[in-house]
């Protein structure tokens, strides 16, 4: 396609063009995702709660991939079958459906770079808005074909929202222009994961008189779980015998780029250095039991690698952590900086150098003080910057600016 009629048919659009703004209640939204659940993960958090919120102000609609059993209100369409490609003819048919049918919807938003092409077939059919949900590994999925049909077609969005500043910057190689582009980060659940009444969750575990580092999160290479058992959980224990490691989450089953069976190798780990009594592999949660292992924790991990061909877009686990006044010591890699200031809501180390987060572990699993005073302002600054009241009001934002047509 030459650019200029690429341009012409997928023009970004940065600043407001003639027309009247569409009214909070008037701007209906049609969301396009395949991340969405029953599939668990920080994205399809992020989707499932953005289109929650949303629909208290405004009419939205959402398709999604096939699930089985599953009991939705009306609002979410689901392919009738699995697989991508039945997925991909679904949103469009579904979505031409729609649009024809409810005459509010003037957004249509792509819940990642993968389904961005569909948003916008969408969008310029019928004279409306495409936004898209950018969140990091979307972006670089090492994959020509990929990168060909899916990522090159963002910088014709008419805005571009990135969960990070890295992630933003990505987006701008990817030739997305500023005017277009805007960084929002995840909202997290205030009251959910509020720690204020807490019992003595660890007793409920049996961990009364035992130090608690927690993991939560898809188990992919990137996380650097299976490194962070090897390289760094002997010296820790070596220092606090009483240590117990929590790993919450499992394989990425539903994931197209993450494959590789983590969890047995993580297993394997554990086994060979004789470590069972001090890991509990604990699997997938629903919130109302991941509140609870929060409430045990004293210490959140993210060991998360600096791979080429994967990215830590933020970390929303870490909200959710901070959120139940817990600190978070993690690698410098990806859009984690977003998610964790320096010395004050928790401590970054350089990937690769276990050392360092082994003493950092040891030190911050010591010093009570030191580790409530992280927690305080995490949980503080997750109030103030990352509730959803204020993540939303961004998102309501960007939907005010586009002109209806």
């Amino acid at each position: 396609m030459r650019t200029g009629y690429a341009q012409a048919m997928f023009g970004c659009s940065g600043k407001s063009s003639a027309g009247a703004v569409a009214k909070a209640e008037e701007c209906g939204v049609l969301v396009i995702s395949w991340n969405f659940p029953p599939k668990q993960g920080g994205m399809e958090d992020l989707i499932s709660n953005l289109c929650k919120h949303l629909r208290r102000s405004r009419p939205l609609f959402a398709i999604a991939p096939h699930a089985d059993s599953i009991n939705e209100e009306g609002w979410v369409f689901r392919a009738p079958k699995g697989g991508l490609p039945t997925f991909a003819i679904y949103a469009l048919y579904k979505g031409y459906s729609l649009l024809r049918s409810f005459r509010e919807v003037h957004v249509i938003l792509a819940g990642s770079a993968m389904v961005a092409p569909l948003a916008l077939i969408l969008a310029r059919l019928f004279g409306k808005k495409a936004v898209v949900l950018v969140h990091g590994l979307d972006l670089i999925y090492p994959n020509g074909l990929y990168q060909i049909t899916c990522v090159r077609w963002i910088k014709y969005c008419d805005r571009v929202i990135a969960n990070s500043e890295h992630t933003a910057s990505l987006a701008r190689e990817r030739k997305v222009r500023e005017s277009c582009l805007q960084v929002i980060p995840p909202g997290v659940d205030l009251a959910l994961f509020d720690p204020s009444g807490f019992r003595d969750a660890k007793a409920g575990l049996g961990l009364k008189d035992h130090k608690v580092i927690l993991f939560v999160g898809r188990l992919a290479r990137r996380k650097g779980v299976a490194e962070f058992v090897q390289n760094c959980l002997p010296q820790i224990i070596a220092e606090i015998p009483e240590v117990v490691f929590l790993i919450v989450g499992g394989n990425p089953k539903d994931s197209l780029a993450h494959r590789d069976d983590v969890q047995s190798e993580i297993e394997a780990r554990v086994r060979e250095a004789n470590l069972s009594s001090h890991v509990r592999l604990l699997g997938w949660m629903t919130d109302e039991k991941l509140t609870e292992i929060y409430k045990a924790a004293d210490l959140l991990v993210m060991p998360v690698l600096p791979l080429k061909d994967d990215v830590e877009g933020f970390g929303i686990v870490i909200l959710e952590a901070a959120a139940a006044g817990i600190p978070t010591v993690a690698t410098r890699v990806g859009g984690i900086p977003d998610a964790v200031e320096e010395g004050k809501s928790g401590i970054l180390v350089e990937p690769g150098d276990y050392a360092e987060m082994s003493q950092v572990v040891v030190e911050l699993l010591r010093d009570d003080r030191t580790r409530f005073a992280l927690g305080n302002y995490a949980q503080k600054r997750a109030r103030e910057k990352f509730g959803w009241k204020s993540v939303i009001e961004k998102h309501e934002d960007i939907l005010k600016s586009l002109p209806a047509q």
